[in-house]
């Protein structure tokens, strides 16, 4: 049976139609040089933590270009449109005995999930952080995960850097980094962030910050943001970092 004409001329101008335009303010990071920190392999022989006991530390995520992952981006100051949803909830596994993601940025106030997926006993032990020379700080919770599946929700109020720890397996560590918006991304192992919220971003020139915990400061630049759209670059000097 044909089609009635109403649902023919509907289609047709759907197909007319433009597509709309996707609103990214994008980062891409690079690494210059060689860090100071190879990462390393090591051996912490645990039950519950995968087949191997094979572990390599995480302080590097770099491409063959010198992409640069796990580098925070964010908008400073960020001036959002009315009625701005939230940004969505964010979450981190402990998997094979790691933090997955090693770094995650959050709301502040706004509660993340955090899962344990291993057949194993973890705690999650959060703490302040200002600087390498500093020593930890607040504790600001300590949760134990005794089973497979467990999930638990907390947040950080306060906009800053935290460490979780687990005390039953010393190298798993990962970085928090809360923001008072959700205008912010991660970068990936291609050295790309794309924030979070761009599409609500209103109009206008945006200090643009990034920061990799292997560095003791964020770099920053500008970045023009029209119809929440806008891109950014940084490159860090491996020479520098810890």
């Amino acid at each position: 049976m044909a089609a009635p004409r109403s649902s023919l001329i509907f289609l047709a101008l759907l197909a007319a139609a433009p597509l709309a335009a996707r609103a990214d303010v994008t980062a891409t990071v690079t690494l210059k040089g060689a860090p100071n920190s190879p990462d390393t392999t090591f051996i912490a022989a645990a039950s519950g933590c995968g087949e191997s006991p094979v572990r390599h530390t995480e302080n590097w995520k770099i491409g063959p270009k010198g992409q640069l992952g796990d580098v925070i981006v964010w908008i400073v100051d960020a001036k959002l449109a009315p009625n701005t949803p939230p940004a969505p909830e964010a979450e981190i596994t402990q998997i094979g005995c790691r933090y997955d993601p090693h770094v995650l940025a959050v709301v502040a106030g706004a509660p993340f999930k955090i899962l344990n997926a291993d057949p194993t006993l973890h705690n999650v032990l959060a703490r302040g952080y200002t600087s390498p020379t500093d020593p930890p700080g607040d504790t600001f919770f300590n949760i134990g995960q005794g089973h497979q599946g467990q999930v638990d929700e907390r947040s950080f109020d306060i906009p800053g850097i935290y460490t979780l720890q687990c005390n039953v397996h010393s190298w798993m560590q990962a970085w928090v980094r809360a923001f008072p918006d959700g205008c912010f991304a991660v970068t990936g192992l291609d050295g790309v962030g794309v924030l979070g919220l761009s599409a609500h971003l209103l109009d206008g020139t945006y200090k643009i910050d990034a920061w990799h915990p292997r560095f003791t400061a964020p770099l920053e630049t500008t970045v023009v943001v029209k119809g929440g759209n806008g891109t950014a670059s940084f490159t860090f000097d491996g020479s520098k970092s810890l």
